[in-house]
């Protein structure tokens, strides 16, 4: 049970919700499917809460407490979840288009096939989170933490990862069309197969990167870091991109590639 104090009242400018719903939420902590269109939920312990389905689009729940709760198939179209903790939520298959998490916590939270389109993700917590097959499609997602998270074929197309940190990430079958990772920490990552036409990679550290089956037609690789890396198998791979990037004797190139050794 919620205690009834967590829950922020609500404006009346604000009221586009069930006054009901509100209520059983506050009493029990459960409410699948509920309508909270526009509810101010700013700052409320909702740990463990059951929002499954619920309509929740536009709804303020900057900086509450959603540690664990069920929240799949969820509508949080516009929501403000900005500095919200969502540690190990259920966000499966939910529809985030345009919310804010910016320093969000989401570290093992499930976002599996949830539609994040355009949503500011900028500096939030995704350690060991599983957003495979998610739509990240535009999303901004400077300096996001992303480490050991799941993203296989993930759409992130045209989405900005700008000094996101993707150290042990599997982005394998992933689409990182347009993808801007300038700066990007993906030492260690799993992109096999990904593909990353006219990606962004200026800069990017792909040090120990499976990279093998990956499409790599266009792509910007200025100063990019491939030690250790592997390529094998790339598509798409021109000598022209290896002349602007380094590598060590353990990156792995198609045969009859290859690229000068990174300064210490």
């Amino acid at each position: 049970m919620l205690a009834v104090a967590a829950l922020v009242s609500v404006s009346a400018a604000a009221i586009a919700f069930q006054a009901g719903d509100l209520e059983r939420l506050e009493a029990t902590g459960a409410c699948p499917g509920c309508d909270l269109k526009g509810a101010s939920l700013k700052g409320a312990d909702l740990r463990r809460a059951n929002l499954a389905g619920a309509k929740l689009r536009e709804a303020d729940l900057a900086s509450a407490d959603l540690s664990g709760a069920r929240l799949r198939e969820a509508d949080l179209r516009r929501a403000d979840l900005e500095r919200a903790i969502l540690k190990e939520a259920d966000l499966g298959e939910a529809n985030l288009v345009a919310a804010d998490l910016e320093k969000a916590d989401l570290s093992g939270a499930d976002l599996s096939r949830a539609d994040v389109r355009d949503a500011d993700l900028a500096k939030a917590d995704f350690r060991g989170a599983r957003l495979g097959e998610a739509n990240l499609a535009g999303a901004d997602m400077k300096r996001t933490d992303l480490r050991d998270a799941d993203l296989r074929g993930a759409n992130l197309r045209r989405a900005t990862l700008e000094r996101a940190d993707l150290r042990g990430a599997d982005l394998s079958a992933a689409d990182l069309t347009r993808t801007d990772f300038d700066r990007a920490d993906l030492g260690g990552a799993k992109v096999a197969g990904a593909k990353l036409k006219r990606a962004k990679l200026k800069r990017a550290d792909l040090s120990g990167a499976d990279l093998s089956g990956a499409d790599l037609t266009e792509a910007v690789m200025k100063l990019t870091n491939l030690s250790g890396a592997n390529l094998e198998d790339a598509e798409g791979l021109s000598q022209g991109q290896l002349d602007g990037a380094c590598g060590d004797a353990d990156t792995r190139l198609p045969e009859g590639f290859s690229v000068g050794t990174c300064p210490p």
